[in-house]
């Protein structure tokens, strides 16, 4: 009987020493594998298994030297062409509307035209002005008439082309010529005051009456231009 208890208990021990091996080696597997990765997360492991970095090193690149450029030369007294200004361009003529506080000397200074001619290409007998009125500013080849003195002793009926000025009435030709306003409408087919014009040419009869001391005149006449023709 105490035979076969004690085998019963050999062949107990058997089995459990296989048993006990192999926990005690899976317990010594876990402690090393926990060993192993314990080392290798600390900063000495870390660097073992870390790549050594190279040390940069610093290269110095040479730098060209800056080019200088050479002193200019500046001449005391440069040859700088002179420009001769060309002929100014002929002004051609212009349309202008009066505006309110004109005056025809302030239009003809503005423009830079003669006041005569600004009268004249406009048929103005006096210097009023009204706002709107549209005026045309001569151009440069606009000439005013150029009166010439009356040759004397002209006979009796001389007739004369005589070229109308600024300011001049019938009545005004009639007394420097020693004519008649009927005589003068009449040579003129049947010319009046309202449509007279300045630079008008018209035919006047000369020495038809006496001259009288005193002329009754609205506008000082200044000096005609006349054309002797033959007496019929």
């Amino acid at each position: 009987m105490k035979k076969e208890v004690q085998a019963l208990i050999n062949r107990r021990r058997a089995r459990l020493v296989p048993a006990v091996l192999a926990g005690v080696a899976g317990l010594i597997l876990c402690v090393g594998v926990w060993l192993v990765f314990s080392f290798f997360r600390s900063p000495t492991g870390q660097a073992l298994v870390r790549s050594p970095t190279p040390t940069p090193t610093v290269t110095f690149t040479p730098v060209p030297p800056t080019p200088t450029s050479p002193p200019t030369e500046t001449p005391l007294f440069p040859d700088t062409p002179t420009v001769t200004p060309g002929p100014s361009p002929t002004r051609t003529p212009i349309t202008y509307t009066v505006q309110d506080g004109d005056t025809l000397f302030g239009i003809a200074v503005q423009f830079q035209v003669d006041l005569q001619a600004l009268k004249s290409v406009n048929n103005l007998t006096s210097d009023a002005l009204s706002v709107g009125q549209v005026l045309i500013i001569p151009g440069d080849d606009v000439q005013t008439p150029t009166p010439s003195p009356l040759p004397s002793n002209l006979p009796r009926g001389a007739k004369i082309q005589y070229t109308v000025l600024l300011g001049d009435t019938l009545e005004l030709i009639a007394s420097q010529f020693n004519s008649t306003v009927e005589d003068i409408s009449q040579q003129n087919n049947g010319l009046t005051n309202d449509n007279l014009q300045s630079g008008q040419v018209i035919t006047v009869r000369v020495n038809l009456v006496t001259p009288t001391p005193t002329v009754v005149a609205s506008n000082t006449p200044e000096p005609a231009t006349v054309t002797l023709t033959s007496t019929p």
